[in-house]
Order: structure tokens, then C-alpha cells, then sequence
């Protein structure tokens, strides 16, 4: 394995019983790049993202996260990662900043440079005028906001995002494809995130992989596989794709 990644996997694989949900997934993110994971709702990226995270245990493969490997040293991937589940569900009964205190304190973190830190990340959401309202009486986009929020509070050098934009009005995706950005550009933060929104991987990643029921059946530069395949738009590209692989 290439120990300059920050993530690979070789032959990444899970079975569910008779179901093969990942099917030897091999690929690379470089430190500091913003990778895109596209797929249709069951192509396999979910359950990535957990396989990389230790949350669930390969049947077969190989993963390492910042030479970390993914089965024998879990605790230190997540130790660096920062990770906004699909399925994100939030206490209703907290309120924001009680929510990302309680989130803090898992890491360890408390007193003043938790609570000026929980103020940075409110501000940059613009959450501050509800920072202490209970999450229950939030709206979507506002719940995936403080999720976003909660996985940047470690500070991580790889961020793992599932449908990151997903309940997000098209002004809040902006202002997070931007952050994302400015995380990879500045602070070197390695970005992987999954996605069936294919305008934001065309916006954000110069690579990309795509999924289709569990199997890698494209990797690579993104203009290069548009060239390779003769089209312009991302949503050809990958109806190009899908249906050469059905």
C-alpha cells in the first residue's frame, strides 16, 4: 500500500450474507484533496465510508487512513477523522450549543477553548440566533448544519461526509461546498464525501469514483473521463457509465 495517501483501500470488501454490498474497492485519496464518491442510493457508499471509519469490519481487503489501518488500529482513524453520517439524527431535546458541548467533552475538550471554538463553528453556519433553541424545533437544513458542525469540532485532518448538501437550501450548499474548499486549500484537510448530487463533485473534485451495487466501475480525473467517454456534462458521464455496467 502507498503510504503518501491519506486514504486506500485494496480489495475493500463486506458481504451481508448472501449480499455483496462492497466488492473489492480499490482506490486512493491524496492529503489535502476533495474526492468525490458518486452512486445511486445502494451503490455501496455508505457502507464505505463506515468500513473506512472501523465502524464495520471488512470480509476482505485491506484500508488505511493516514497509515492507519482500518481494522488493527480503528480508535487512531477516528481519532483524525471527522464524519457526518447520512442517517444523522440529533437529541431533541438539546439545544445546539449544549449538543456540541456534549460532542466536545467526547474528545476530551471543555472550558473556554471548547466554548470559543463551538462559537467559531456556530458563527460560520449562521446558527448563532439559535444556538439555544432545542434541536427538535429545527428545519432540516438547520439540523444538517449543526451535524456539519459536530464533525469539524475535533479538528480532523480527513473529513468523511455522507450526502453532506442533502436538506441544504441552494444558498447553505453554497456556503458548504466554499468551506470545503477553503479546508482542503488552507488547512490541508483531506475531504471524502458520497453523493447522488453530481453538479457538487463537478464543483468541488478534480477525482472522482463511481459506484455502482457495490463494484468501483470508474475512477480517475474527471475531465479525463469525460473525455474518455466523449461527453461534457457530469450526468452524462455517468449514465455513460451506469449503463455500461447494468
Amino acid at each position: 500500500m502507498d503510504s503518501s495517501l491519506a486514504i486506500e483501500t485494496v480489495g475493500l470488501t463486506k458481504r451481508f450474507g448472501s449480499s455483496m454490498a462492497v466488492d473489492g474497492l480499490s482506490f486512493g485519496v491524496q492529503t489535502g484533496e476533495i474526492f468525490g464518491f458518486m452512486g445511486h442510493n445502494g451503490a455501496g457508499k455508505t457502507t464505505t465510508l463506515k468500513l473506512l471509519l472501523g465502524l464495520l469490519r471488512p470480509t476482505a481487503g485491506r484500508g488505511r487512513v493516514l497509515g492507519y489501518d482500518i481494522v488493527g488500529d480503528s480508535l487512531s482513524v477516528r481519532r483524525v477523522c471527522g464524519f457526518l453520517p447520512g442517517d444523522f439524527g440529533l437529541p431533541k431535546e438539546l439545544t445546539a450549543r449544549r449538543f456540541l458541548r456534549y460532542v466536545g467533552a467526547m474528545y476530551g475538550a471543555c472550558g473556554r477553548p471548547l466554548e470559543q471554538q463551538i462559537g467559531e463553528l456556530l458563527a460560520r453556519f449562521g446558527l448563532e440566533g439559535v444556538a439555544d433553541q432545542r434541536l427538535g424545533e429545527f428545519s432540516s437544513g438547520m439540523a444538517q448544519k449543526v451535524g456539519l458542525a459536530q464533525a469539524l469540532l475535533p479538528e480532523p485532518r480527513v473529513l468523511l461526509l455522507d450526502e453532506p448538501t442533502s436538506g441544504l437550501d441552494p444558498l447553505g450548499r453554497q456556503d458548504l461546498l466554499e468551506l470545503l474548499r477553503k479546508l482542503a486549500s488552507e488547512d490541508g484537510v483531506t475531504v471524502l464525501f458520497s453523493t447522488h448530487i453530481l453538479s457538487d463533485v463537478e464543483q468541488l473534485c478534480e477525482r472522482a469514483a463511481v459506484l455502482h451495487k457495490g463494484r468501483l466501475i470508474a475512477t480517475g480525473v474527471i475531465d479525463d473521463l469525460k473525455r474518455c467517454h466523449g461527453v461534457n456534462r457530469m450526468d452524462d458521464l455517468y449514465l455513460e457509465l451506469v449503463k455500461g455496467n447494468s
